[in-house]
């Protein structure tokens, strides 16, 4: 029967073995899977455990605590010295922005508050001086201080003004009542006093000696009647007004902690 023989040349294949690793080659060439498309219906999102809560919340309070660790704190009830700027009496209308300047640096551990710091307030209420005696008044409120040229919001309050202790932040002035009691009796021991020389003189004249004591009883009348009327008479007199020159010493206590960033 008749052969066919090929005679099928391996040497190129040694050749490739020796230099090439043949089972690497085929490695590489492999493509990758193509993906399996799964028809799974999808998993509900599942609840936030009470740890990953509580680790939320520990991490907001770090921040918060880290914003605040900003600030320096000029703690409450602090005592700062300062000047008026401008003329301020009890006839200042209510609203009027009064301004002040710190006379003395005030110092933290952190942070010191310059002399010559400006302070702003406000008159919240006043009036002038009125029947009964009752002096004038002025309330003024702090509730600005200017740092780094930025304005930082107050709560402060006046504890000393022109040298004298201002009480519950009321500047008042002089009550006058009892004063204008006694002012409203002097006609009566005037007239009195009038009386008592008139008797004399009487007593002096032997024929009118009889009417010395009559003087002397319309002069104590007059006393006693006067002063059964001084307090009606008392309060259609007013006290003291006030009138406060700008650069007056004036003394401004916190009122709540300042922060100052």
């Amino acid at each position: 029967m008749p052969v066919l023989a090929l005679d099928i040349d391996t040497s190129v294949d040694d050749e490739i073995r020796k230099n090439y690793n043949p089972e690497k080659i085929e490695e590489d060439l492999v493509l990758p899977s193509l993906p399996r498309i799964i028809n799974e219906p999808q998993l509900q999102s599942k609840p936030i455990s009470q740890t990953k809560i509580n680790e939320q919340l520990q991490y907001k309070q770090a921040i918060s605590k880290t914003s605040k660790e900003t600030y320096t704190i000029i703690k409450k009830s602090t005592k700062i010295k300062v000047k008026l700027l401008a003329d301020i009496s009890d006839r200042t209308k209510r609203g009027t922005q009064v301004n002040f300047i710190s006379q003395y640096p005030v110092s933290t551990t952190y942070y010191t508050i310059p002399m010559g710091t400006v302070f702003r307030g406000e008159i919240i209420q006043s009036h002038p001086p009125q029947l009964s005696g009752n002096g004038g008044l002025m309330v003024i409120r702090i509730n600005s201080v200017i740092l780094n040229n930025e304005t930082h919001p107050l709560n402060a309050y006046v504890t000393e003004a022109n040298f004298k202790k201002i009480f519950f932040n009321k500047i008042k002035g002089k009550r006058k009542y009892l004063s204008s009691m006694l002012k409203s009796m002097k006609p009566g021991f005037h007239f009195c006093h009038k009386m008592f020389i008139v008797s004399g003189n009487l007593a002096r004249d032997g024929s009118s000696i009889v009417l010395a004591p009559f003087a002397i009883v319309f002069g104590a009348s007059a006393v006693a009647g006067n002063l059964f009327v001084s307090p009606v008479l008392a309060v259609f007199y007013k006290g003291n007004s006030i009138n406060i020159k700008g650069g007056s010493n004036f003394e401004i206590n916190l009122a709540q902690d300042l922060f100052i960033r």
